[in-house]
């Protein structure tokens, strides 16, 4: 093991763990890990040195990286089914966690980093609620739960997604150690 190898596995630790608290706060954390590791792998192969990492791996990571996108995205609308949602409270909750998360970036910017994922669950509540409010045959006050459902099942699916983040992190920190 060489220098040059602690530094770059230390370099990858550090920024790495800085881009899962990212993800924990709705950001694209999973995919700058990803960014980290191919900028090692490219710096790695400059002047004919060899790969971090095989193209298998990083395919792998890629394709965790997917999984945790979708977790997070259809963890909204199946904890906004859970609660009673219909089709349009799950879309809504969906749609309004993107739209809460962009909106909370900005107006809730206030919040030290976390306007965005306090937007995104905000999002999801808000927009099962109006999804099912277009149905127009349940009052108001029923519509507490699939709302609450919503924010809830959007919570879960970061946390599953900062799962799939700590599995890449752990990947790509080793797999710079041991290369």
């Amino acid at each position: 093991m060489t220098m040059e190898t602690i530094v770059v596995t230390l370099f990858l630790a550090v920024l790495g763990g800085g881009c899962l608290l990212l993800t924990l706060l709705t950001l694209p954390g999973n995919w700058l890990i990803l960014l980290l590791a191919g900028v090692a792998q490219v710096w790695s192969m400059s002047g004919g040195g060899t790969p971090l990492y095989s193209g298998w791996t990083l395919g792998a990571l890629f394709l965790l990286a997917i999984l945790g996108e979708v977790a997070e995205t259809g963890m909204g609308a199946a904890g906004a089914r859970a609660g009673g949602a219909r089709g349009r409270g799950a879309w809504g909750a969906v749609l309004g966690s993107f739209a809460g998360a962009l909106a909370g970036t900005v107006l809730l910017a206030f919040i030290p980093l976390g306007g965005t994922l306090a937007g995104a669950l905000i999002g999801a509540a808000l927009g099962a609620f109006i999804g099912e409010m277009t149905y127009g045959d349940r009052s108001a006050g029923s519509l507490v739960l699939p709302a609450a459902a919503a924010a809830a099942g959007r919570m879960a699916g970061i946390v599953v997604k900062l799962a799939f983040g700590i599995a890449i992190w752990v990947v790509v920190v080793v797999g710079a150690l041991w290369s």
